[in-house]
Protein backbone atom coordinates (compact mmCIF):
# COMPACT_ATOMS: atom_id res chain seq x y z
CA UNK A 1 0.00 0.00 0.00
CA UNK A 2 1.70 3.22 -0.64
CA UNK A 3 1.06 6.40 1.63
CA UNK A 4 -0.89 9.00 -0.16
CA UNK A 5 0.41 12.22 -0.06
CA UNK A 6 -1.38 15.28 0.30
CA UNK A 7 -1.91 18.06 -1.96
CA UNK A 8 -1.55 21.81 -1.57
CA UNK A 9 -5.05 22.46 -0.17
CA UNK A 10 -4.79 19.00 2.17
CA UNK A 11 -1.54 20.73 3.61
CA UNK A 12 -3.11 23.93 5.07
CA UNK A 13 -7.03 23.02 5.79
CA UNK A 14 -5.89 19.95 7.91
CA UNK A 15 -5.76 20.07 11.72
CA UNK A 16 -2.11 20.83 12.89
CA UNK A 17 -0.25 19.10 16.16
CA UNK A 18 -1.21 20.89 19.06
CA UNK A 19 2.55 22.77 20.35
CA UNK A 20 0.11 23.52 23.57
CA UNK A 21 2.29 21.27 25.53
CA UNK A 22 5.74 22.59 24.80
CA UNK A 23 4.83 26.06 25.20
CA UNK A 24 3.39 25.29 28.63
CA UNK A 25 6.62 22.81 29.14
CA UNK A 26 8.69 26.07 28.80
CA UNK A 27 6.48 28.76 30.50
CA UNK A 28 6.97 26.48 33.47
CA UNK A 29 10.68 26.10 33.34
CA UNK A 30 10.96 30.31 32.45
CA UNK A 31 8.68 30.82 35.72
CA UNK A 32 10.65 28.16 37.97
CA UNK A 33 13.47 29.82 37.66
CA UNK A 34 12.24 33.36 38.30
CA UNK A 35 11.04 32.25 41.38
CA UNK A 36 14.12 30.37 42.44
CA UNK A 37 16.00 33.46 41.47
CA UNK A 38 13.71 35.54 43.79
CA UNK A 39 13.85 33.35 46.60
CA UNK A 40 17.53 33.29 46.86
CA UNK A 41 18.27 36.24 44.85
CA UNK A 42 21.44 37.91 43.86
CA UNK A 43 22.75 39.57 46.94
CA UNK A 44 24.55 35.99 48.63
CA UNK A 45 20.87 35.33 50.35
CA UNK A 46 20.80 39.04 52.62
CA UNK A 47 17.88 40.68 52.29
CA UNK A 48 17.26 44.25 51.00
CA UNK A 49 18.17 46.82 53.41
CA UNK A 50 20.28 43.90 55.67
CA UNK A 51 23.67 44.61 53.60
CA UNK A 52 25.87 43.85 56.83
CA UNK A 53 23.36 41.24 58.15
CA UNK A 54 21.78 41.32 61.68
CA UNK A 55 22.46 44.28 64.45
CA UNK A 56 25.00 42.90 66.85
CA UNK A 57 25.33 46.53 69.36
CA UNK A 58 22.81 49.33 70.49
CA UNK A 59 21.29 52.11 67.90
CA UNK A 60 23.16 54.93 67.83
CA UNK A 61 22.81 58.49 66.23
CA UNK A 62 26.60 59.68 64.55
CA UNK A 63 24.19 62.78 63.76
CA UNK A 64 26.07 66.45 64.63
CA UNK A 65 29.31 64.18 65.06
CA UNK A 66 32.46 63.56 62.76
CA UNK A 67 34.41 60.33 63.89
CA UNK A 68 37.80 59.48 63.20
CA UNK A 69 39.24 55.99 62.86
CA UNK A 70 40.88 54.52 66.14
CA UNK A 71 43.77 52.25 65.44
CA UNK A 72 43.81 48.92 66.87
CA UNK A 73 45.95 45.67 66.47
CA UNK A 74 44.19 42.37 65.00
CA UNK A 75 44.50 38.91 66.60
CA UNK A 76 45.77 36.78 63.47
CA UNK A 77 45.53 33.18 64.30
CA UNK A 78 44.13 30.33 63.07
CA UNK A 79 43.43 31.55 59.44
CA UNK A 80 41.36 34.34 60.88
CA UNK A 81 41.77 38.00 61.85
CA UNK A 82 40.37 38.92 65.40
CA UNK A 83 38.90 41.99 67.09
CA UNK A 84 37.02 42.20 70.17
CA UNK A 85 33.61 43.62 69.23
CA UNK A 86 33.83 45.44 72.20
CA UNK A 87 36.38 47.59 71.18
CA UNK A 88 35.08 48.18 67.67
CA UNK A 89 31.48 49.10 69.66
CA UNK A 90 33.27 51.12 71.92
CA UNK A 91 35.27 53.46 69.34
CA UNK A 92 32.57 53.22 66.59
CA UNK A 93 35.42 52.88 64.03
CA UNK A 94 38.46 51.15 64.15
CA UNK A 95 41.15 50.71 61.53
CA UNK A 96 44.25 48.00 61.39
CA UNK A 97 46.31 46.57 58.28
CA UNK A 98 47.50 43.29 57.45
CA UNK A 99 49.49 42.06 55.26
CA UNK A 100 48.70 40.71 51.53
CA UNK A 101 50.93 37.42 49.87
CA UNK A 102 52.13 40.04 48.04
CA UNK A 103 53.67 41.65 50.99
CA UNK A 104 51.33 44.99 50.89
CA UNK A 105 49.54 46.60 53.77
CA UNK A 106 45.76 45.85 53.09
CA UNK A 107 44.07 48.63 55.27
CA UNK A 108 40.77 47.47 56.86
CA UNK A 109 38.50 49.16 58.98
CA UNK A 110 35.47 47.92 61.11
CA UNK A 111 32.43 50.13 62.62
CA UNK A 112 28.87 49.68 64.30
CA UNK A 113 26.12 51.19 61.65
CA UNK A 114 23.68 53.60 63.31
CA UNK A 115 21.26 50.92 63.13
CA UNK A 116 23.70 48.40 65.02
CA UNK A 117 24.96 45.86 62.38
CA UNK A 118 28.54 45.49 61.61
CA UNK A 119 30.74 46.27 58.64
CA UNK A 120 33.95 44.72 58.62
CA UNK A 121 36.36 44.74 55.60
CA UNK A 122 38.51 47.13 53.25
CA UNK A 123 39.38 50.58 54.12
CA UNK A 124 40.88 51.59 50.68
CA UNK A 125 38.98 54.31 48.34
CA UNK A 126 39.96 53.45 45.13
CA UNK A 127 41.38 54.91 42.56
CA UNK A 128 42.27 58.12 45.02
CA UNK A 129 44.32 55.41 47.61
CA UNK A 130 43.11 57.00 50.60
CA UNK A 131 43.38 54.56 53.89
CA UNK A 132 41.04 55.95 56.17
CA UNK A 133 37.14 56.96 56.58
CA UNK A 134 35.18 58.68 59.33
CA UNK A 135 32.01 58.48 59.89
CA UNK A 136 30.10 61.84 59.67
CA UNK A 137 26.03 61.72 60.44
CA UNK A 138 24.30 59.16 58.21
CA UNK A 139 27.72 58.62 55.51
CA UNK A 140 31.29 56.72 55.61
CA UNK A 141 33.88 59.95 54.60
CA UNK A 142 36.61 59.56 52.59
CA UNK A 143 39.29 61.18 54.79
CA UNK A 144 41.72 61.84 51.44
CA UNK A 145 39.05 62.82 48.74
CA UNK A 146 36.02 63.50 50.90
CA UNK A 147 33.49 60.72 48.77
CA UNK A 148 30.50 59.73 50.73
CA UNK A 149 28.51 56.83 51.03
CA UNK A 150 25.30 55.54 53.00
CA UNK A 151 26.48 54.53 55.88
CA UNK A 152 24.38 51.38 55.77
CA UNK A 153 24.88 50.02 52.61
CA UNK A 154 27.59 51.70 50.84
CA UNK A 155 25.66 53.22 48.32
CA UNK A 156 27.73 56.36 46.79
CA UNK A 157 26.10 59.60 47.42
CA UNK A 158 28.66 62.64 46.60
CA UNK A 159 32.42 63.29 45.88
CA UNK A 160 34.15 61.42 43.01
CA UNK A 161 32.12 59.07 41.03
CA UNK A 162 35.32 57.22 39.89
CA UNK A 163 36.28 56.49 44.10
CA UNK A 164 32.19 56.47 44.08
CA UNK A 165 32.21 53.05 41.61
CA UNK A 166 34.76 51.12 44.63
CA UNK A 167 33.22 51.42 47.62
CA UNK A 168 34.82 49.39 50.54
CA UNK A 169 34.63 45.45 50.69
CA UNK A 170 32.45 43.84 53.04
CA UNK A 171 34.15 40.65 53.83
CA UNK A 172 31.89 38.93 55.81
CA UNK A 173 32.57 38.89 59.40
CA UNK A 174 31.21 36.31 62.07
CA UNK A 175 31.14 36.90 65.53
CA UNK A 176 32.13 34.23 68.50
CA UNK A 177 32.38 34.67 71.51
CA UNK A 178 33.12 38.29 71.33
CA UNK A 179 35.77 38.27 68.62
CA UNK A 180 34.72 39.61 65.03
CA UNK A 181 36.63 37.17 62.83
CA UNK A 182 37.73 38.01 59.47
CA UNK A 183 38.54 34.91 57.18
CA UNK A 184 42.54 35.55 56.46
CA UNK A 185 42.17 34.40 52.91
CA UNK A 186 39.74 37.59 51.96
CA UNK A 187 42.79 39.78 53.06
CA UNK A 188 45.79 37.29 51.43
CA UNK A 189 44.57 37.72 48.24
CA UNK A 190 43.02 41.04 48.27
CA UNK A 191 44.17 43.46 45.31
CA UNK A 192 43.33 47.13 44.70
CA UNK A 193 40.63 46.98 42.04
CA UNK A 194 41.48 50.52 40.84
Amino acid sequence: MSKKIPNKKEQFTQPSKSKSPLIVGALGVVLVAAMLFMFFGSNDGQEEGNYFGDSVASSRSYIGEFISMTQVEPIIEDGKIKIALEEIDQNNIVSFEVENNENQLVPLMAYITPSGRLFAGSSMCEPCRGRTFSLAGETLVCDACRTTYDIEDHEFLSGSKACGSYPPVYMNPQIEDGMVMIDLEDVLTWRSRA
